[in-house]
Formats: structure tokens, C-alpha cells, sequence
């Protein structure tokens, strides 16, 4: 009959090892999952784009147009007299009634971006009216110009977390500005120029209109136009403004 003796210390040992074992184990899954959740892309959230970070002296003039026939012609002369190309954000129905409007601002090299469809504040509308209302702008604009706009200002600027994410899902960047011009108040012609230049910076989207009701609008851009450039800026587009860093929320 054979007899066998317990060693303790090897047991012991073994029970080492294995407990050091495990605990690389663990290690290693821990590691691994650190890897394969940093492979994870979580796609950022959306948010209205009011300037863009950038130290050059940049900056994008935009006008919005809702109606009329008056204004828009002279604003886009001034600019191709300057050579300036900027972003026109129009409204649906204006584009369908004007349509030489537009397919004059593509055949000049502006940028065609939407303005929606009715002027009416998104923010209070439910998120199938706001769909609607960004898609409907957009057949418009595509249909008139051949354009594919990606850029949106909403009517009034109105917007809420719910709109920014209607926008996203149709590939639209909501656009806001950093430089208000009122020269939708008409406030007078030395106003509107003053309160752009004065609040000019690098990377700044500056808002002004041309719309009928905007009747200073046309007095004012050519002085508008002649007092950044005396300052050192560059005037872009929006999509060329935001090549130069990222389009940020204050």
C-alpha cells in the first residue's frame, strides 16, 4: 500500500500561482475592453455654430433673404464690384417666385445656404413640422438652383436642442452669427456700419439682410465691406470660414 504526504508548501504555491493567474487575467480583459471601447466613435452632439476659433483675420458676411425683389439685385452688385463672395441664407417660397435671384448668386460663386421654408420659429413647432419645414426649403433650393445646401439659419435664429437634432439628421449645420449689423431695423446707415466694424473679430459670421424691408442694407455694404478690409480681414463664405477651425457656440 502506497502513502501519500500533503505538502502544504507546494500547495501553497500553487494557489499563488493561481490567484496571480487570474488576476492578470483580469488585467488583460480590462485592457482589452479599455481598447475596444476607445474604437467606439460617439458621434459629438449638435450645436448651432455662432463664430469659428481662429486667430486670422477671417470672417464670412451672410445675408438672410425672406422677400422682395428691390434689395437683392444691388447687394450682389456691390459684392461683385468688391469681389467679396459670401453665404445667402433664402427662404423656400422666395426662391420659387424669384428664381433669377438665386441662379444669379450661383453663377456669381455665392454660397447658397436655406433660410427654411415659412419664417416661423422653429423652436415652437414639433420636430415632424420642423423636418418638414428644413425639407421642403431644401427641394425648393435644389430644384431653382441645383444647389445641395448643408447650412441653415433658422427663421428669427429660434432654435432648441430638438431643431439642432431634426438639422443633424438631415445633414444641415445650424448657423447662427457673432456680429449683428440690425440692419433689418433699419437704425441708419452710419449704425449698421458701426455696429459691424465694432464687433468684427477673427472667425466672426456677421449678419446682415437682403430683403425689401432692409432698405439701408445697400447704402451701408460698400462702407461695410471697405472698413474690414482697411482692418486686415478677409471675407469668406461660411463653409470656407469654417476650413479655418471649429465653428463654436459662444
Amino acid at each position: 500500500m502506497k502513502i501519500y504526504f500533503f505538502d502544504f508548501r507546494k500547495f501553497r504555491s500553487f494557489l499563488a500561482f493561481v490567484s496571480a493567474a487570474a488576476v492578470v487575467a483580469l488585467l488583460l480583459t480590462g485592457v482589452m475592453m479599455t481598447d475596444l471601447s476607445a474604437l467606439v466613435v460617439t458621434k459629438p452632439k449638435p450645436h448651432a455654430i455662432y463664430k469659428v476659433k481662429t486667430e486670422r483675420k477671417v470672417a464670412a458676411l451672410t445675408f438672410d433673404i425672406s422677400w422682395g425683389t428691390q434689395v437683392p439685385g444691388p447687394v450682389m452688385d456691390i459684392l461683385k464690384k468688391n469681389n467679396v463672395k459670401s453665404t445667402f441664407f433664402l427662404s423656400g417660397p422666395w426662391v420659387k417666385k424669384y428664381p433669377e435671384f438665386p441662379q444669379r448668386l450661383v453663377k456669381e460663386g455665392h454660397e447658397i445656404a436655406s433660410h427654411g421654408n415659412r419664417h416661423i420659429d422653429l423652436d415652437r413647432e414639433s420636430a415632424s413640422t420642423v423636418r418638414e419645414e428644413i425639407m421642403t426649403a431644401h427641394q425648393s433650393i435644389k430644384e431653382v438652383t441645383g444647389a445641395m445646401p448643408s447650412l441653415i439659419r433658422t427663421p428669427n435664429g429660434a432654435w432648441n436642442d430638438m431643431v439642432l437634432d431634426v438639422a443633424d439628421q438631415a445633414g444641415y449645420k445650424v448657423i447662427q452669427w457673432s456680429a449683428d449689423s440690425l440692419d433689418w431695423k433699419n437704425p441708419g446707415v452710419d449704425v449698421i456700419v458701426s455696429r459691424v466694424l465694432d464687433r468684427a473679430h477673427p472667425g466672426a459670421i456677421i449678419l446682415m439682410h437682403a430683403s425689401d424691408t432692409c432698405l439701408q442694407t445697400p447704402d451701408a455694404l460698400p462702407r461695410v465691406i471697405e472698413g474690414l478690409k482697411a482692418r486686415g480681414y478677409d471675407l469668406v463664405t461660411v463653409s470656407k470660414l469654417l476650413e479655418e477651425g471649429p465653428g463654436v457656440l459662444e
